[in-house]
């Protein structure tokens, strides 16, 4: 890990494995050093005497030192690097192939289907039927008495 994050040992400046009276000690000496009191007008003491105190909390109870040592484990864990991810495609046929994109294919396949579906259903209901619209054979006659005519 190239950045790690600080850890209440690091707060504290003691190892890992130190002890309850070292954890103590390095909290006393720290806090003696850095307590706004000693430190008047300096906002930076406050900030750092609030870490050594939550540092402390933590490290002195056996329960939340324990979680925060799995926390650090975790988190050099994570550090250890992935396997390499599929290969960039090199050309279009590479992204486009049907063997690699078929859902594509299937989901485009589909939406032209389905527009084509809804653009046939909005014309037929916007356009009246070519069978009523088209002149009928009797459209020449006037009236029904009337002598036949032809069209012209």
């Amino acid at each position: 890990m190239a950045e790690t994050m600080p850890t209440y040992y690091d707060v504290l400046q003691v190892e890992r494995d130190a002890s309850p009276e070292r954890v103590r000690a390095a909290y006393r000496k720290l806090a003696q050093k850095y307590h706004p009191d000693k430190m008047p007008g300096n906002a930076n003491a406050s900030r750092a005497m609030a870490a050594i105190n939550a540092a402390y909390e933590v490290l002195s109870d056996g329960h939340r030192r324990a979680e925060h040592d799995l926390w650090i484990r975790r988190a050099e864990r994570t550090g250890i690097p992935l396997p390499p991810g599929p290969e960039v495609p090199k050309d279009l046929w590479a992204i486009l192939h049907p063997a690699t994109s078929w859902p594509w294919y299937l989901l485009f396949g589909t939406f032209t289907v389905a527009l084509g579906t809804v653009a046939t259903a909005m014309y037929l209901t916007a356009m009246p039927a070519r069978a009523a619209s088209a002149p009928s054979p009797d459209a020449c006659r006037a009236t029904v008495n009337a002598p036949a005519q032809p069209c012209r």
